[in-house]
């Protein structure tokens, strides 16, 4: 694999690494797609090839050597070549032509300083500041400024990225701009986001777009095995839930939610399709166990739920179906072929559809408890009837 430390994205790698090859770096970039998929990774694996002093070359591929000074230096975000701007808090009175950082209390300095050593440690990290909620104009006039009064290192390239570019105020977007319009030897702007369509199109046209798209359920999986020593089988359920994001993934192995959420889930089931008398039950389950959920949690217990019922899809209508579910190991698993041997008029395509319209009424503001009655309703009218009932 290329560029190990950035998960997937094989089409972006191979657009940035034939341009080092044929030396033939845009003056700006913009690196687009949903969060956690690693358009941040990505620009910083890009920025630390760049300025490698010597760097792994061979006929398929182009790596940074992780030995030399400039590696060390990029390992920590230190690199005098490389530059991470990113939403920073309100700050005191001042000139906008101040640097960011001379009116934020110390506190906030150590803060930062804090978030970019776990952003050098784990490039997915999602910096996150209280009240940092745009980028002003006073760190684009800095980055200009940098770029006028200094040169790249002899053998290296300036690397500026703007993390979550969106985020610029109009002051700054229309400062950026005139960045853009006066491109600097040996320099490239990088920009990443997650909402292309707000960033303004003065500033679209002068960037090469690259999509960074969804992560593979397989790459998430592998990733999380590696970096953060999840067992292969929960890495599966995970991979599925994350919804092609590795932050996401992250976030649900440190929560550990997946564990109890993917019991309430079967609980849910289960309880939904009891033969008879099963509304009080429904209704307890629900004010004692998922009424303290937060309608988040709510929403990853049901795609619990949906990937399950996928699963079980496959299991009837694959022969080899083994190898594509997420549930292989443990109760689950074991409930998934019971499930199969007993429900054997399910229409298992309806309860999926099903669970989807209640993921989508949820994440409408709908009355949880509504939505939940009636999700078992529909799952009791597709699902049906038993073999020996039959």
């Amino acid at each position: 694999m290329r560029w190990q430390r950035v998960i997937g994205q094989e089409h972006a790698k191979e657009i940035l690494i034939s341009a080092i090859r044929r030396d033939r770096i845009a003056h700006a970039y913009c690196l687009w797609g949903p969060e956690g998929v690693g358009k941040d990774a990505l620009a910083i694996e890009f920025a630390r090839v760049l300025n490698c002093s010597e760097p792994i070359v061979s006929t398929e591929r182009i790596e940074a050597c992780g030995r030399c000074k400039d590696c060390l230096q990029m390992s920590n975000l230190q690199h005098p070549n490389v530059r991470l701007v990113f939403s920073l808090p309100a700050a005191g009175k001042g000139s906008d032509d101040d640097s960011p950082l001379v009116r934020l209390s110390d506190d906030h300095i150590a803060l930062i300083q804090e978030q970019l050593a776990l952003k050098a440690h784990d490039p997915y990290h999602d910096i996150s500041i209280p009240n940092a909620t745009q980028i002003r104009i006073a760190s684009i006039r800095d980055v200009r400024r940098t770029l006028q009064l200094s040169a790249p290192l002899a053998h290296g390239w300036r690397v500026v990225i703007i993390s979550e570019a969106d985020a610029m105020t109009i002051e700054a977007a229309n400062a950026f701009l005139k960045t853009l319009e006066e491109p600097h030897a040996r320099t490239t702007l990088i920009l990443t986001t997650s909402r292309r369509d707000q960033l303004p199109p003065t500033i679209l046209s002068r960037c090469q777009q690259i999509h960074c798209g969804a992560l593979s359920d397989d790459d998430i999986a592998a990733a999380l095995v590696e970096r953060e020593n999840v067992s292969p089988d929960r890495a599966r359920v995970i991979a599925a839930l994350a919804q092609g994001s590795f932050r996401r993934a992250v976030e649900l192995v440190r929560s550990s939610q997946d564990d109890d959420s993917s019991e309430l889930a079967l609980t849910f089931l289960r309880t939904a399709l009891k033969p008879s008398r099963y509304q009080n039950e429904l209704h307890g389950l629900i004010e004692r166990r998922i009424a303290t959920l937060d309608r988040q949690q709510i929403a990853v217990v049901l795609r619990l739920l949906l990937i399950w019922l996928n699963d079980a899809y496959r299991l009837r209508t694959l022969s080899d179906a083994s190898r594509y579910l997420a549930f292989r190991e443990g109760d689950a698993a074991t409930a998934l072929r019971r499930f199969i041997e007993r429900y054997t008029r399910a229409r298992l395509d309806d309860a999926i559809e099903a669970v989807e319209r209640a993921i989508a009424a949820l994440e409408s503001n709908a009355q949880v408890p509504l939505a939940l009655v009636a999700l078992a309703v529909r799952l009791r009218r597709t699902i049906g009837q038993t073999t020996s009932s039959q």
